[in-house]
């Protein structure tokens, strides 16, 4: 029922401008899904809070997605308190991702606040891919692709010339800086 739909996406590639917004796939979906579907696609768009427990109203896919990203997020905040000599507690996750503990030693050694941005982007991107296995012509693919669709997006007006060259020049004012007060 979705394999035409998604057979006409366009492809995505996490180092390449998005081939649409997230407002036209959406208007796209809204003509090709029933209103129950639509409902359960646009009901999440990746954020989660501390409190993100498995939520009724999101599908299977989104909810796996929201613990990961919970994950995510609570294992960077402990990071950077260890680097700063505090101390964070936080409960412990009921799973566990090891991806995100093979890539601390990239992120700790990233060079500048955008690649760790975009390694954090590459667990997020790797992780929906691994969701899919199985499931290329389902709702869950079709919710992955927004959420690779909304990943992208981030990057959509700093692959553009003249953004880019100010987000460079911004990352190395922050760079000087950080690396005066050390």
């Amino acid at each position: 029922m979705y394999c035409f739909l998604i057979a006409s996406l366009p492809d995505l590639h996490l180092d390449a401008p998005a081939p649409l917004t997230l407002e036209e796939f959406d208007d796209i979906c809204r003509t090709e899904l029933t209103e129950r579907e639509w409902g359960a696609l646009t009901a999440f768009d990746g954020t989660v809070t501390p409190d993100f427990r498995n939520d009724a109203a999101l599908t299977d896919f989104y909810n796996a997605y929201g613990r990961f990203e919970l994950y995510l997020r609570n294992r960077i905040a402990l990071k950077r308190a260890e680097k700063a000599g505090e101390q964070l507690e936080l409960p412990e996750p009921p799973e566990s991702f090891s991806e995100f503990d093979f890539a601390a030693t990239a992120l700790a050694a990233a060079a500048d606040p955008a690649e760790r941005e975009m390694i954090i982007d590459r667990l997020r991107w790797n992780y929906i891919e691994e969701q899919l296995l199985c499931k290329e012509f389902s709702l869950d693919a079709i919710c992955a692709y927004r959420l690779k669709l909304i990943i992208v997006n981030k990057y959509r007006n700093r692959l553009l010339e003249p953004g880019r060259k100010n987000f460079d020049a911004a990352l190395e004012r922050l760079s000087r800086n950080n690396f005066q007060q050390e």
